[in-house]
């Protein structure tokens, strides 16, 4: 969501159209920082009152209008305090779950190595030697009389790097066979086929979260056989230098949108690693998760916990 996000400019700038500036001309009545918090906890209604086909927008007059609670100025400054302080905990702990993320990165580069300069000198193929590599059904076709059912599938929007965004699942109408056909098992590796230039190679692994989900046509969803390659390490490699590298090469750009077909993705060159040393990695990594989901846990508890102490601030009850 766009709409409603609030900052606070620490340098002279200038604002386009779709930008609203706010000015507090006696900071004697009103913090200025309280007012930003209490934008913040408005953000709903923002979005609920904002109009436009292509971007959404709010104008001027409904933020004039814009009824303030407004306590004595030290009443506001201890409002922001307060608030600024459980805010605090909320980014600490975010932060914690990025250095999550960098940890897995750096176990890659300390287990294998430099998977560009491949220092440890580890033995090459193309990905398709050890995978079978398909693209998903393909959404709005004609089906005239066929029977049809309908089933949840794996949109761009769901695959991001590194992990599946499944809070918002969408269903398509498909042939009963086509369920089989593209239905996803555990440990599928889902990558799209592109987008920005810098998000080629983005992917995630699927844990069978979803009974009877497939793909759309814009990822493909990659099966190893268990060989030479495992999903994790697979996974990592395929998202890293080395493969960001290999799809920019190869990719097809056109106005700052970059694509690859299946043919490029499975001769995607893979550094192949024994498998102990892949099974150990995975292993390592599955530890990580498990304490980056504890902790996505505790945030999410964060972030309603201040949702509810922002409400309570500006009706009087802090």
């Amino acid at each position: 969501m766009a709409l409603g996000k609030v900052a606070i400019n620490s340098i002279p700038l200038a604002i386009n159209q779709d930008l609203k500036a706010l000015f507090v001309e006696d900071e004697s009545i009103l913090n200025k920082r309280y007012l930003a918090r209490f934008l913040k906890s408005q953000a709903n209604h923002i979005e609920e009152n904002g109009s436009g086909a292509t971007v959404k927008g709010i104008t001027l007059d409904f933020l004039r209008k814009l009824p303030i609670p407004l306590p004595p100025l030290e009443e506001q400054r201890r409002i922001v305090e307060i608030l600024d302080a459980a805010q605090a905990l909320i980014d600490q702990r975010k932060q914690q779950i990025v250095l999550m993320d960098q940890l897995v990165q750096s176990l890659f580069y300390d287990m294998f190595g430099d998977p560009v300069s491949n220092p440890m000198g580890w033995d090459e193929c193309e990905l398709q030697i050890h995978a079978d590599i398909k693209s998903g059904v393909t959404k709005g076709r004609k089906f005239g009389e066929k029977k049809t059912v309908y089933a949840p599938y794996m949109r761009v929007a769901n695959v991001q790097d590194g992990h599946l965004v499944l809070d918002d699942i969408t269903e398509v109408e498909v042939l009963p066979s086509d369920i089989e056909k593209y239905k996803l098992i555990k440990n599928d590796i889902l990558l799209t086929e592109g987008g920005d230039p810098d998000k080629l190679g983005r992917g995630a692994i699927w844990q069978g979260e979803i009974d009877s989900c497939i793909h759309q046509n814009h990822i493909f969803r990659v099966r190893l056989n268990g060989k030479c390659l495992l999903p994790e390490y697979a996974s990592k490699l395929i998202g890293s230098s080395r493969g960001k590298r290999y799809f920019f090469k190869m990719a097809k750009q056109t106005t700052g949108i970059a694509s690859i077909n299946m043919g490029q993705l499975k001769k995607c060159p893979m550094l192949l690693p024994p498998l102990s040393l892949q099974q150990e990695f995975a292993e390592r990594v599955a530890a990580i998760e498990a304490q980056k989901a504890a902790m996505s846990a505790a945030l999410k508890e964060q972030e309603d916990l201040f949702a509810a102490l922002m409400q309570a601030a500006f009706k009087g009850e802090l």
